[in-house]
């Protein structure tokens, strides 16, 4: 009975020893809610007004965006504004609330008193909650209250009334989850301590202890694993790191993430349960503690393995960063150096003493042999993460990222639309077969990574970057080409350009912009339904014949995740479907063939351009610019060809040499030869990866023009390589 009588008189006395702490609250919440709300407000003036004037003139309906905005303010700045008063609240309610266990005659004073732990713990920790959230409150209520009144006076009706509601009850929810979130783990890093310095370091260390462990070894892996794909789960990291748990609701909430809500309960369980470990530490805390270090062994020793691995790995790769061999011993040197100094610091503050840096060698040298073997693992890939293949029987399917920028848009590997996420290819042989070569093969300098999903027939998925070789495309075709590939990566969906107004049409020089308004209505559907047609019933007609590029089109589209996104679409001569929808719709002249009539020199670049090249120098350097190889695979030719070639050449008159302007091509039948070779658009960012790099040439028509024309690599005759080795 006297503990339930002086409870309150307990939470009375206490609280007026914290009145500048609830002063200090009620300053923050006005200032950031109620006074930035007042400012908002009479910066909506010049909204208002013309809401009265209702200007027929302005498309947008100045009424119901403004009152949108309104409830947008309790979604941001609330949680902005409110979140930085929370974790202020949290840390600064957590550190003073039990301010007198850091002292032994106060502790003393408060363990005599009448009243049960229980108790006192529940009197502080519940005045600590209210000096935050009434004065957050009292300034809280009457801005929803006038915002209410905004909206009424605009003429919004019930449902925005209900709507702003809602929006400033889960705006409170976060907060709280945020506030409760810190105060737990400040409260616990409290009752593990007897000062103020071990109080911060525990704060600190247990708040973001194993979010740095995450984040170091997600380093670790991208530095020494080549096929390290980064596909990391962080969300158990984040909630284990109380700190940044409230950082990330609160980001969250910002973005209006639809699973707000399971992360609120989630972290609102977390909060509870720092909560409970803080009480049940503040039961058994011995009064001996106050104004010492951490007498806790475990959570002492938790907090220095995690700290000790954390520096280790960072002393590790920082060293190995700076130096530039990366030679182990370095790596070693900065393991010992960085772990060894953090935790014999954490033994120093831990201890109270500075004859503790080396007082648990047993401890500090387990720490550091077990982060050597965590860093040797790594660089020896013991595990053998880059190397790991699965037998056949036990691959179920495969899905493949955009592969080499395969597709006709940017599409994030972690979206919804990306074919990482929706492809499901299961013939196992072509998976195995190219599984095999691509972990067998050594070739990241020679082509773009591509991103892969593997899933096993036990349900587990792995993903990895693997780099093919160009040699290794073949391999590639069957699993980019199937339906569920081609479709997420390239198919145009009619939702999709629901909102597109114009799109580009470009060709050599030539380019412009046409707007889907001046065209009957489904005339630009129709064109992407015919390129979908072309892409799904004959991809190799889209992607690997060697057809001409005829135009290449442009233009914006409405991701279904809401993201906007840029298309870029090659036509070609071999995709009947699209240039019929093209010709059909006003722009044959844009796909049609040109005349090489019209073209009177052709400029073939010089490459290199030093004068002091032989001129077998120069023949070598033109071969592998333009990539064009010899009869035996080799930068020389043999000497009867030249002078053959360089006999049947035309007449110098229709050849000029020029170190500025390369050798220009005069000669009609050799301008028509060359025209025959040659696309009239530039490479798309899907066009790279089964055709051969193009190379720009300018070309001069008969009105003194200059176009642009694109050969193929490989492509240009021997006899004009040959021509190079006389330019000087």
């Amino acid at each position: 009975m006297t503990s339930k009588r002086f409870f309150f008189k307990v939470m009375q006395e206490d609280l007026r020893h914290k009145v500048w702490m609830a002063a200090l609250s009620a300053l923050g919440s006005f200032l950031m809610i109620t006074v930035v709300w007042l400012i908002w407000w009479s910066n909506q003036a010049g909204y208002r007004e013309l809401a009265e004037l209702r200007d027929t003139r302005f498309e947008l309906d100045i009424k119901a965006f403004v009152i949108d905005e309104t409830i947008v303010f309790f979604h941001d700045f609330v949680t902005v504004m409110g979140g930085l008063v929370a974790i202020a609240g949290g840390v600064i309610a957590g550190l003073f609330g039990f301010r007198y266990v850091y002292h032994k005659n106060m502790v003393d004073v408060y363990h005599s008193l009448p009243i049960k732990r229980d108790l006192l713990f529940g009197a502080g920790f519940l005045n600590g909650f209210l000096i935050w959230f009434v004065p957050f409150l009292i300034s809280y209520l009457p801005t929803v209250i006038l915002a209410g009144g905004f909206i009424r006076s605009l003429g919004g009706s019930g449902q925005d009334i209900r709507q702003l509601v809602g929006t400033a009850v889960l705006s409170v929810a976060v907060l709280a989850a945020v506030f409760l979130l810190v105060y737990g783990l400040v409260l616990t890093a409290v009752m593990l301590s007897g000062n103020i310095l071990n109080t911060l370091v525990a704060m600190m260390t247990l708040g973001f202890g194993v979010i740095s462990l995450s984040g170091i070894l997600y380093a670790f892996f991208a530095f020494y694993m080549d096929r390290f794909y980064g596909s990391w789960n962080w969300q158990g990291a984040i909630h284990a790191s109380p700190l940044f748990a409230a950082c990330n609701l609160l980001y969250r909430r910002m973005e209006n993430d639809t699973g707000v809500g399971g992360i609120l309960a989630l972290d609102l369980g977390i909060a509870v349960l720092l909560c409970c470990c803080a009480w049940l530490l503040y039961r058994k805390r011995a009064s001996e503690l106050a104004e010492h270090g951490i007498r806790n062994r475990a959570a002492g020793l938790f907090m220095k393995i995690v700290a000790g691995i954390v520096a280790g790995m960072g002393g590790w790769l920082l060293f190995m960063l700076f130096t530039a061999e990366s030679t182990v011993f370095w790596g070693i040197f900065g393991m010992v150096l960085a772990g060894g100094l953090c935790t014999g610091v954490l033994g120093i503050i831990f201890d109270m003493d500075f004859k503790a840096f080396f007082a648990h060698k047993r401890q500090m040298a387990a720490i550091l042999a077990a982060t050597l073997l965590l860093c040797t693992a790594f660089h020896q890939d013991w595990l053998g993460y880059d190397d790991y293949l699965p037998p056949k029987e036990k691959i179920a399917q495969i899905a493949l990222g955009v592969a080499g920028e395969f597709s006709n848009r940017y599409i994030a590997d972690k979206s919804e639309q990306s074919p990482l996420q929706n492809m499901q290819y299961e013939d196992a042989d072509t998976i195995y077969a190219y599984l095999e070569s691509a972990v067998g093969g050594e070739n990241r300098n020679h082509w773009s990574p591509v991103p892969t999903k593997v899933t096993l027939r036990s349900g587990r998925s792995y993903y990895r970057y693997y780099w093919l070789d160009r040699g290794a495309r073949e391999l590639l075709w069957p699993l980019v080409t199937c339906e569920s590939y081609l479709r997420a990566a390239f198919c145009i969906e009619g939702e999709m350009i629901q909102d597109c107004e114009e799109f580009d049409l470009r060709r050599g020089s030539g380019e412009e912009t046409f707007r889907l308004k001046d065209y009957a209505k489904g005339t630009f559907a129709g064109i992407m339904e015919a390129y979908n047609r072309d892409v799904l019933e004959d991809p190799s007609g889209v992607f690997a014949e060697k057809g001409r590029r005829l135009v290449g089109m442009y233009f914006g589209i409405k991701t279904a995740d809401g993201r906007s996104a840029r298309v870029s679409i090659s036509v070609y001569d071999t995709m009947e479907h699209t240039v019929a929808a093209l010709e059909e719709a006003g722009f044959g002249e844009w796909v049609s063939e040109a005349d090489p009539g019209e073209i009177v020199s052709v400029t073939l670049k010089i490459p290199g351009g030093s004068e002091e090249q032989t001129k077998e120098e120069r023949i070598a350097a033109a071969r592998e610019y333009y990539g064009v190889q010899g009869e035996a695979g080799t930068s020389e030719a043999d000497p009867a060809d030249v002078k053959d070639l360089q006999e049947s050449a035309p007449t110098t008159e229709d050849v000029k040499y020029d170190t500025m302007n390369g050798l220009e091509i005069t000669d009609r039948a050799e301008i028509g030869e060359l025209c025959a070779l040659m696309d009239y658009a530039e490479p798309c960012r899907s066009d790279r990866m089964f055709r051969d790099d193009s190379i720009e040439l300018l070309c001069t028509d008969r009105e003194g023009n200059q176009r642009r024309l694109y050969l193929p690599q490989g492509a240009l005759p021997e006899k004009y390589i040959l021509r190079f080795g006389d330019c000087s």
